[in-house]
């Protein structure tokens, strides 16, 4: 079963997507809409069973949307969330035949308590609702890129169909989440959104797993180069909206017939087949499936970055050099996994020869997710290379002129005091690890990054409060505060009064 959550407030959608163990009800699919709008576009694209609604917001009420749910005459029961009880609402969603009405804030039991009653009367009431539903459409898909049995005759008997892999790659913050389905079906919705607003409406789009989607075409009329550009244009709304790169894979158009061959040239380019700089990687145009691997000249960049220490030149050759093999249609994932092996295993031995270690450039985990990545795409090889390159460049650098690293963080904290001036922001600009940052920062300087950011804060704070008349929340908004009770108290702590006191001690004395 699919269900829709309706509710302006982000966090209460949030809060009930997350809280949610949606499989024990046999709930497969999870959407949420933030207005009645995007309610109506869902309900109008996707097989909806349930909908868990809120009744007052901004853009038109949950019983507005039920009634036009009943107009439209769309299989869906309805359960309303409301901070409301009023006999009036409570009156038509009884009219509307909603089965139930829960007053906030509801506890994920009782709302679970609710859904379990209402899935198990769906079901005792319930049976075929009739083929060819989103729904059926799904299940079929899953099941025969599975390579499971399904009917296929009642789908797309004359159809002409493309199917594409979507494949993501989460950034670290994404893999430590624990719940990664608010952020997937963030993708999903704002994918097929995209999609259709570009003229490329997909018939079906669902997840194949963790970090992949596949999506389906139906007699899509768009040629390859119109295609490829609606393609980029929605991997890089994907980069910019959610912060998350992706590349995509075209199959072969065909039809029914057919299918089973477009499916497995799919399958076997999505685990060989290596997308170039715009990310997207058309079955027609793929070479390099028979690719073999020949390994450059190590030794000699080696040599040559043990004699001058020329980080920049070295990395441009070794980046020239990808880029020229992915031209000559000379790459697959294998060629790719033994090129990015032999690269690993000449950094190492300069690292050692030079008694750097690992944990002075990289944090924890952070080399396993870039070296993971960086066999898919021609352009995460690139980024595989120019941030090896870029660490060991920042630490030759830190070892040699530890003053030169320590004064640029200095100059950047003193230049962005009202933004993100964490340790990772930090370590990450000068491209190297915290601790090793840290521990530079400290020799340097004798006090922690946190103290210094919050000693240069207060000094900061201080010289607005004598020098402009900006209140107390703008100025702890400048200087990178935005708990402005905490700023106070931290003001106070610094100068010994609050920033009020001291704004009118300073006119006083002055």
């Amino acid at each position: 079963m699919n269900i829709c959550i309706v509710d302006d407030d982000k966090y209460v959608v949030e809060k009930i997507v997350e809280g949610m163990e949606w499989k024990q009800w046999d709930i497969d699919g999870v959407y949420v809409a933030y207005n009645i709008k995007q309610a109506k576009d869902i309900l109008s694209t996707r097989q909806i069973d349930i909908l868990l609604s809120d009744i007052e917001m901004p853009q038109g009420s949950g019983l507005e949307l039920l009634e036009w749910v009943r107009e439209k005459k769309l299989p869906v029961e309805c359960i309303y969330l409301s901070s409301y009880a009023h006999f009036a609402y409570a009156q038509k969603a009884l009219e509307l035949h909603s089965k139930g009405y829960l007053l906030k804030p509801v506890s994920n039991k009782e709302l679970g308590r609710m859904l379990e009653e209402l899935v198990e009367q769906m079901k005792r009431d319930g049976g075929e609702k009739g083929k060819n539903t989103q729904r059926d459409k799904e299940r079929f898909w899953k099941d025969f890129f599975l390579e499971k049995e399904g009917e296929v005759q009642e789908f797309y008997e004359k159809d002409c169909l493309t199917l594409c892999f979507l494949r993501i790659f989460q950034r670290m913050e994404h893999k430590k989440a624990q719940n990664h389905s608010a952020l997937n079906l963030s993708l999903t919705h704002m994918s097929e959104e995209f999609l259709t607003d570009h003229g490329f409406a997909p018939d079906v789009m669902l997840q194949y797993s963790d970090e992949s989607f596949l999506i389906v075409f139906r007699n899509c009329k768009k040629d390859e180069e119109s295609f490829r550009e609606g393609m980029e244009g929605l991997l890089s709304c994907l980069r910019e909206e959610l912060d998350i790169p992706a590349c995509v894979y075209v199959g072969k158009n065909s039809g029914m017939d057919k299918m089973r061959e477009q499916v497995a040239g799919l399958r076997r380019m999505i685990l060989e087949g290596v997308p170039g700089k715009e990310r997207v990687l058309f079955f027609s145009s793929w070479r390099g499936r028979d690719a073999v691997y020949v390994p450059p000249d190590f030794a000699l960049w080696e040599k040559e970055m043990m004699r001058s220490q020329d980080m920049d030149a070295v990395s441009g050759e070794i980046e020239d050099y990808v880029d020229n093999l992915w031209e000559s249609g000379g790459v697959n994932v294998g060629v790719f996994g033994r090129f990015k092996s032999d690269l690993q295993q000449m950094i190492f031995h300069y690292m050692m020869e030079n008694r750097i270690a690992m944990n002075q450039i990289f944090e924890a985990g952070e080399f396993d997710y870039y070296c993971e990545k960086a066999s898919w795409t021609l352009e995460d090889m690139r980024d595989f290379v120019d941030i090896l390159f870029k660490k060991l460049k920042a630490v030759i650098k830190a070892e040699n002129t530890e003053e030169n690293v320590v004064e640029q963080i200095i100059h950047y904290i003193d230049e962005n005091l009202g933004g993100d001036l964490s340790r990772a922001k930090l370590a990450a600009k000068a491209y190297i690890s915290e601790d090793y940052l840290s521990k530079k920062f400290a020799m340097h300087t004798g006090m922690s990054i946190p103290g210094y950011v919050a000693a240069r804060r207060m000094e900061k704070a201080r010289d607005y409060f004598k020098n402009t008349s900006r209140s107390v929340s703008e100025v702890a908004m400048l200087v990178g505060y935005t708990n402005f009770s905490y700023f106070s108290k931290t003001f106070r702590d610094y100068a010994g009064c609050t920033p009020n006191e001291f704004r009118n001690r300073y006119i006083i004395n002055n």
